[in-house]
C-alpha cells in the first residue's frame, strides 16, 4: 500500500478555508478533520466555522426512536436527538418499548457496598439495587457478615425485637431463608401476619394469582404467577436464563402498542388455579381478543413448577400417544421428567413407532417433500432417512449445499477487469475489492473517477487520433488508454494485427 499523505499546516487551513459548517466538513473530509483534531487546531483553523444543531419536532424524534429497540444503541448513534427528548422530558413517552441495559452488579462489588454500612437496614435504605441482588443470590447473610447484629434481650425473643428483625426482609420466604431462629420464634406465638405486614405477599409455591396484559391494539395476555412483582420483570426482559423471551415485551417491541395489567384473581389453591387461567384464555378469546398465550392454559408456572396430581392426570387421560403429549404439553412433560415421574404418569400411553420393515424405499420417497432439509428429514423420519441414505438417495432429494470459493489475489484480479468501475467490483465482488485494496492494486486495475475527469470526451477522442499505437497511447496518456479499455473500445480504434 501507498503510503499517507502528510499535510502541512498551511495546507489544512486551505481545505478548511472552504467549509462554513463543521458538521459538513467532518462529514465530506473525515481525514482532514481528524488531522486537525490530532494536531490540537481545532480552534485556529475551524473557528470560522458555524455548529450546526439541529432542531427536532416531536413527530421526528418520535419516527427516529421507533426504528431502534435498545436504549443505548439509539443514545449512541442519535446523541441529538436523545439529547432534546432529554431537554423536553420525552424518553419515557418515547423510549418506552425500548430494552433498557443495566449492568449486573458482580459478588465481589456487592460486597464492597456492603462493607460502607454498619447495618442491614441502612444497606437496604442507601444502596436498595446492591441489597436486591445480595437477597435473589442467597448471599445477603455472607455479605453482611461484619455488620451489627440485633441481640434479643435477656436471651428470648420479644415481639418488638422478631418486628425490627423483620423489616430487614421483603418476603417472608427471605425472611425465614435469612433468620430462621426469629422466624420460628414469630410463628410459634403467632406473630407473623403482624409483623410482615410491610411485606410484599407471594403465593410461595403454594398459590397463584391469575393477571392479563391488554394491549390498545386489540391483543392480550393472560398469565398465573407466584411472585407478581418477579413476574413484571421477567415479562420485561429480566429473566435468569438469558434465552427466554416474554410475548408481552416482544409484542411491545413490534408494534410500540400501550398496554394495561390487571389482576383478575386473588390467591388461589394449586388445583384450581389452572383452570380458572384457562376459563379466562377462552373468555377474552370469546370477547374478541387476539390472544399472545403461546400454548393453553393449565400450567401452574413458579419457580418450582409445581403442578397438582390430580392435574396432571387429568391432562394425560386426553392423550392416546406420548408422541401427542410432549408436543401439545411441553410445561408438563418437562416436569414430569425433570422430577423423574414420566413412567409413573405416562405409563399407559402409545408410541407411534412403525412395525419393522415399514420404511420401504417408496414410503420413505413419499415424506421427503414434507422436510425442507435433510436434518430435518432426520429428525422426523429417522427410518425413512436411513433407508434414503442407503440407496444413496440424499444428495439428489437434499443437495449439499454449495460453499463459495475462497478469494485469491490471482482471481480479484480476473473479476476486476470486467467490472468497468470501482462501485461495480465492489457491489459484485466485495471480498475481491478489499484483497485488491489491501495489496495496493485497485487503482491500477481500476483508477478513480477522478482519475479520468482530467480530460473531457472531446479531448479524449483527439488524443486517441493523435497517437498512432496503443503503446505509444499507454505511455503518453495513460488515463486516456485506461478509459478506452474499461470501456471495451480499445479493439475500435486500434485493431489487433494479423498475423
Amino acid at each position: 500500500m501507498g503510503k499517507r499523505k502528510i499535510y502541512t499546516e498551511e495546507e489544512l487551513a486551505a481545505i478548511a478555508s472552504d467549509y462554513t459548517i463543521i458538521g459538513e466538513f467532518r462529514k465530506q473530509r473525515n481525514n482532514i478533520y481528524s488531522a486537525i483534531r490530532k494536531r490540537g487546531l481545532l480552534d485556529k483553523l475551524c473557528g470560522h466555522m458555524e455548529k450546526k444543531i439541529r432542531h427536532y419536532s416531536d413527530e421526528e424524534l418520535a419516527a427516529i426512536a421507533e426504528t431502534y429497540h435498545s436504549l443505548t444503541e439509539f443514545r449512541e448513534k442519535e446523541k441529538q436527538a436523545y439529547r432534546a427528548m432529554q431537554r423536553r422530558g420525552l424518553i419515557e413517552r418515547f423510549c418506552g418499548h425500548m430494552k433498557r441495559t443495566r449492568r449486573c452488579l458482580t459478588n465481589g462489588e456487592i460486597a464492597k457496598i456492603a462493607l460502607k454500612y454498619k447495618t442491614k437496614k441502612d444497606f437496604r435504605e442507601n444502596a436498595p439495587s446492591a441489597y436486591g441482588a445480595a437477597c435473589e443470590r442467597g448471599i445477603l447473610e455472607n455479605v453482611c457478615r461484619r455488620m451489627e447484629r440485633l441481640r434479643a434481650p435477656n436471651h428470648f425473643y420479644t415481639k418488638e425485637f422478631c418486628h425490627t428483625v423483620a423489616l430487614d426482609y421483603k418476603t417472608r420466604t427471605e425472611f425465614q431463608a435469612g433468620n430462621k431462629g426469629v422466624y420460628k420464634a414469630a410463628l410459634k406465638h403467632g406473630w407473623l401476619d403482624d409483623i410482615c405486614g410491610h411485606m410484599t405477599p407471594s403465593g410461595e409455591g403454594r398459590k397463584r394469582k391469575v393477571y392479563v396484559y391488554t394491549f390498545d391494539d386489540g391483543y392480550a395476555y393472560v398469565g398465573l404467577t407466584d411472585d407478581v412483582s418477579r413476574r413484571k420483570k421477567e415479562h420485561f426482559g429480566q429473566f435468569r436464563d438469558k434465552k427466554k423471551k416474554s410475548p408481552v415485551l416482544n409484542h411491545i417491541k413490534e408494534t410500540g402498542a400501550r398496554y394495561e395489567y390487571n389482576e383478575l384473581t386473588d390467591w388461589l389453591d394449586l388445583d384450581v388455579v389452572g383452570q380458572v387461567e384457562d376459563d379466562y384464555i377462552k373468555k377474552y378469546t370469546e370477547d374478541g381478543w387476539k390472544m399472545l398465550n403461546r400454548r393453553k392454559g393449565g400450567g401452574l408456572g413458579g419457580r418450582g413448577g409445581i403442578f397438582s396430581s390430580a392435574r396432571i392426570r387429568k391432562i394425560v387421560a386426553e392423550y392416546e400417544y406420548a408422541e401427542d403429549f410432549k408436543e401439545k404439553e411441553p410445561g408438563i412433560y418437562e416436569y414430569l421428567c425433570a422430577k423423574h415421574l414420566y413412567s409413573e404418569y405416562c405409563s399407559d400411553l402409545k408410541h407411534k413407532r412403525k412395525e419393522p420393515g415399514y420404511w420401504s424405499l417408496e414410503k420413505s420417497l413419499e415424506v421427503i417433500p414434507e422436510c425442507e432439509t435433510r436434518t430435518v428429514f432426520q429428525k422426523r423420519y429417522y427410518q425413512a432417512y436411513v433407508a434414503v441414505k442407503e440407496e444413496g438417495l440424499l444428495d439428489k432429494y437434499f443437495p449439499p449445499l454449495v460453499r463459495p470459493r475462497k478469494w485469491t489475489l490471482e482471481r480479484s484480479v480476473k473479476v476486476a477487469r470486467l467490472c468497468k468501475s470501482r462501485i461495480e467490483l465492489h457491489k459484485k465482488y466485495p471480498m475481491a475489492y478489499f484483497l485488491l485494496q489491501e495489496a495496493g492494486l485497485l487503482g491500477k486495475l481500476i483508477p478513480s473517477q477522478k482519475y479520468f475527469e482530467k480530460y473531457d470526451d472531446e479531448e479524449k477522442m483527439k488524443i486517441i487520433a493523435s497517437c498512432k499505437t496503443k503503446r505509444q497511447l499507454h505511455d503518453q496518456f495513460r488515463s486516456v488508454y485506461d478509459w478506452l479499455r474499461l470501456s471495451g473500445r480499445i479493439d475500435e480504434f486500434f485493431p489487433k494485427r494479423l498475423s
